[in-house]
């Protein structure tokens, strides 16, 4: 759900160069393992409607030491619209795709109400995932964002034939007090592919997550964030402890 990190921090950082580093660490509780991801990203405004980026990533999991890179590329036509297209590519991953293409699409529809709708097209070694997020930025209480979103889409095993549903539904709440801080809490539950958590697998596995976190401003242009998230993953015989480090720099 790292992406709601970004509608998170959207407003604050338009028409903006912007340094962004996001450091993972993954606690097995039953296993007593642990792994790291780490991201690079780096953005360029071109124009008031264009900013366009780059985007590294490195991860230890499982004994796998896998890596990917990407560019993307911001759209504004408008003051209401914003477009974006993401691609990243990986060689021999098992848990993060070998290659996977992002559209998404964020519009002011009225004061205090924004939809948004994501797509995802991810191709893993033994597994492919179209799924389709749409949710719902609420501002109707000063300081308060409510975020309901859903996740629908299908992920193809081996052959075209074998191919399952995919689901994920849940709640974002924040608090924040603009350019100071802000705090958030969210839950999800649903039944997802489990090659992007557990490596190579041609399995469906029910997910319950929960988690809370918060961000400062150490000045108006430069933020950290620290959010902690549980997940309990039944079929697994295992619960997932992350705790996510996000730095932005603002130039």
């Amino acid at each position: 759900m790292r992406w709601f990190v970004f509608l998170a921090f959207w407003s604050t950082t338009l028409f903006a160069h912007e340094a962004q580093l996001v450091t993972q660490h993954l606690s097995l509780k039953r296993q007593h393992k642990t792994g790291w991801q780490s991201d690079l990203i780096a953005k360029a405004t071109l124009s008031r409607k264009w900013e366009a980026g780059l985007q590294g990533t490195y991860l230890e999991r499982f004994n796998f030491f896998e890596k990917r890179a990407g560019a993307f590329a911001f759209y504004r036509p408008n003051d209401r619209l914003t477009l974006e297209a993401r691609y990243l590519q990986g060689s021999g991953n098992q848990i993060l795709p070998e290659r996977q293409y992002h559209l998404h699409a964020y519009y002011a529809l009225a004061q205090g109400l924004a939809p948004f709708l994501f797509y995802r097209d991810m191709k893993y070694s033994v597994t492919r995932l179209h799924a389709v997020n749409l949710g719902l930025e609420i501002e109707k209480i000063r300081s308060f964002i409510i975020i309901p979103q859903i996740m629908m889409g299908k992920a193809t095993f081996n052959s075209p034939a074998d191919t399952k549903n995919v689901y994920n539904y849940g709640l974002k709440v924040i608090y924040y007090q603009e350019l100071r801080f802000s705090l958030f809490a969210f839950g999800y539950k649903g039944k997802e592919a489990a090659q992007g958590i557990i490596g190579a697998s041609n399995q469906l596995i029910d997910t319950l997550s929960g988690g809370a976190g918060a961000g400062y401003y150490f000045r108006p242009a430069t933020k950290a964030e620290l959010v902690v998230d549980h997940t309990n993953y039944k079929q697994l015989k295992n619960q997932f402890l992350t705790t996510t480090l996000n730095l932005i720099q603002v130039f």
